[in-house]
């Protein structure tokens, strides 16, 4: 019964919201020298506070759903002991993740910023 939820929503649907996160931070990271500061930078074609909003928005939207998959995967992982080990390797990846995430950031950011840099300088 977890594994469906577990693939689906949390590596799925959590993966698609990282990236869609990396990609806008890196898009205003590389947008930053050519164009000012990351929130009020401006282009024909790009306009910087329209990106930190939906960053904004996605940032928020991650973090409920975050929230919304520790506590669906608590009620899925039902046992008689606290703890068991599919708990423990589903919270282990739910939580161990993101603070790998956390930890590494800079080194996502500088491999995406090798396909945000394009649009930069084309745009």
């Amino acid at each position: 019964m977890i594994k469906p939820f577990f693939i689906k929503f949390n590596v799925l649907y959590l993966g698609g919201l990282f990236l869609a996160l990396l990609f806008l931070a890196a898009l205003s990271l590389s947008a930053r020298p050519p164009f000012g500061d990351s929130f009020f930078w401006k282009t024909k074609y790009l306009d910087g506070m329209v990106i930190a909003a939906v960053y904004m928005f996605l940032l928020i939207l991650a973090l409920l759903s975050w929230f919304f998959s520790l506590w669906k995967t608590w009620k899925l992982t039902k046992s008689d002991s606290v703890t068991n080990r599919t708990r423990l390797l589903a919270f282990g990846w739910l939580i161990g993740a993101p603070v790998f995430f956390f930890f590494t950031a800079i080194y996502w950011l500088s491999a995406m910023r090798l396909i945000t840099d394009f649009l930069v300088t084309v745009l």
